[in-house]
């Protein structure tokens, strides 16, 4: 098994935590539970440089992660760790229910209407209060749509492409509808 397997990033380390080498780690995942069952991480840096961990302890503390990593006992060894992406395996990640998928899948994927429209290349996920909005194109061109039912029609992960029915106004071009 190679680090490019573990590519699926749940987090970052931010600080060592205490004096036995525990690192705190900032939680990148709608799934925090997940840390409790870690047997092992790949830890990534900013320039690449990837090594594996056995993972011997988790704990919470004021909503971030503590892990004590196999090897890494004292203050110095953590702090090396520092700004570390914290990463699993795609096979490792939490199944989803139907319907229901993750930013890093969606990113690429081609946006059309129905009629076969293209709108552009779904670049981002704006996290919303009440929904996430897809973000399609970039600059002058971006165009914001809720993720919501009503406008988000088919999402075909393996094809890369997502069908979206925008309500009138939404697109460029189209005239607001004032009501």
């Amino acid at each position: 098994m190679t680090h490019q397997d573990w590519n699926w990033t749940i987090g970052e380390v931010v600080a060592p935590f205490g004096r036995s080498g525990e690192v705190k780690v900032r939680m990148e995942t709608d799934f925090p539970e997940r840390f409790w069952h870690l047997s092992q991480v790949c830890l990534r840096g900013a320039s690449g440089e990837a090594r594996l961990f056995r993972v011997e302890g988790v704990r919470l503390h004021k909503g971030q992660a503590l892990l004590k990593l196999e090897g890494v006992d004292s203050i110095s060894d953590a702090e090396a760790l520092r700004q570390m992406r914290v990463q699993i395996r795609r096979q490792d990640a939490i199944a989803l229910e139907e319907n229901e998928f993750y930013i890093h899948d969606l990113i690429g994927c081609a946006v059309e209407t129905p009629e076969g429209t293209q709108l552009g290349l779904l670049t981002g996920v704006l996290r919303g209060g009440a929904h996430d909005v897809y973000v399609i194109g970039e600059g002058r061109d971006e165009i914001l749509l809720p993720a919501i039912r009503e406008v988000v029609r088919h999402v075909d992960i393996t094809a890369k492409r997502i069908v979206v029915t925008p309500t009138p106004g939404l697109l460029p071009g189209e005239a607001e509808v004032i009501l």
